[in-house]
C-alpha cells in the first residue's frame, strides 16, 4: 500500500511541475532588468512606499520594520507587521511592497486560523513522523488519511490567500505608480509588463511549489511506514 502511494505521489508531482513548469531563468532576468530597476530608483524608500500603499488600501495600524540583513518580506498576522528585506534596488520592491499590504487586509480570522493551522498541521506531521520512526503508530493508514484531509485545508486557505494578494498587487502597483506621477506613461508600461510577465511564472510557482511540499512529506511519510 505504501509503496503504490509512494509511486502515484511521485508521478504526480513530475505530472504537474512538466504542465505547470516555471522559467526561473526568465523570472531572473526580469527581476534583475536593469532598465527596469533604473526606472524604478527615482521612487521613494521601501518603508515610504508601504506607508503609502497602507494608505491607499486604507489599513494605518500595521507596523512596518525594514531589515536589510534578510531576503524575505512578509507580512505577520500575529503582530500585525510588515518586514521589508533587502530587495536589491530591484523594480519589483514596489509590487512585493503591495503584495504584503495586501494580505495585511485579508480577512482578519483567515489569517490567523492560517497562522495557527499551519503550526499544528507542521506539528501533527513531524509528530507523527517520529511515532512511525519509534514503531508507536498503530494505524499508519488512518494518520497518513488525517494528514491528507489536514493538507487539503491547509493548500486550500495558503494558495486562497497568496493567489489574491499576487492577482490583485499588479493592479494595486500599477495605481500607486500612477497617482505618483514619477514616470511617464510609457514608463509605467514597462514597469507594469514586468510586473505582469513575473506574476505570470510566479503565480504558477507558488502553486506548484506548495503542492509538491505537501506531496514530498506524503512520500516521506509513506516511506518511513514502509521501512519501519
Amino acid at each position: 500500500m505504501e509503496l503504490i502511494i509512494i509511486i502515484i505521489s511521485i508521478i504526480s508531482i513530475i505530472i504537474l511541475n512538466i504542465l505547470m513548469s516555471s522559467n526561473i531563468k526568465k523570472m531572473k532576468e526580469i527581476a534583475t532588468n536593469e532598465k527596469l530597476n533604473k526606472l524604478t530608483e527615482k521612487y521613494p524608500s521601501n518603508i515610504e512606499i508601504c506607508k503609502e500603499l497602507l494608505e491607499k488600501v486604507d489599513n494605518k495600524n500595521v507596523k512596518i520594520e525594514e531589515n536589510v540583513n534578510s531576503e524575505a518580506t512578509l507580512y505577520i498576522a500575529i503582530s500585525n507587521k510588515i518586514l521589508i528585506g533587502n530587495m536589491h534596488n530591484s523594480f519589483t520592491r514596489i509590487q512585493t511592497i503591495a503584495h504584503e499590504c495586501l494580505h495585511s487586509i485579508q480577512d482578519r480570522k483567515l489569517l490567523i486560523f492560517n497562522f495557527v493551522f499551519s503550526n499544528i498541521y507542521f506539528l501533527y506531521y513531524i509528530i507523527c513522523c517520529i511515532l512511525i520512526i519509534l514503531k508507536y503508530l498503530p494505524n499508519e493508514l488512518l494518520f497518513l488519511n488525517i494528514f491528507l484531509i489536514l493538507s487539503f485545508i491547509y493548500y486550500t486557505i495558503r494558495i486562497f490567500l497568496e493567489n489574491d494578494a499576487m492577482i490583485k498587487a499588479e493592479y494595486l502597483s500599477k495605481q500607486y505608480l500612477e497617482e505618483k506621477n514619477i514616470s511617464n506613461k510609457i514608463e509605467i508600461k514597462e514597469i507594469v509588463k514586468g510586473f505582469k510577465d513575473l506574476n505570470k511564472e510566479i503565480i504558477k510557482s507558488t502553486n506548484v511549489n506548495l503542492f509538491t511540499k505537501i506531496m514530498t512529506k506524503v512520500v516521506i511519510f509513506n516511506l518511513l511506514a514502509l521501512i519501519f
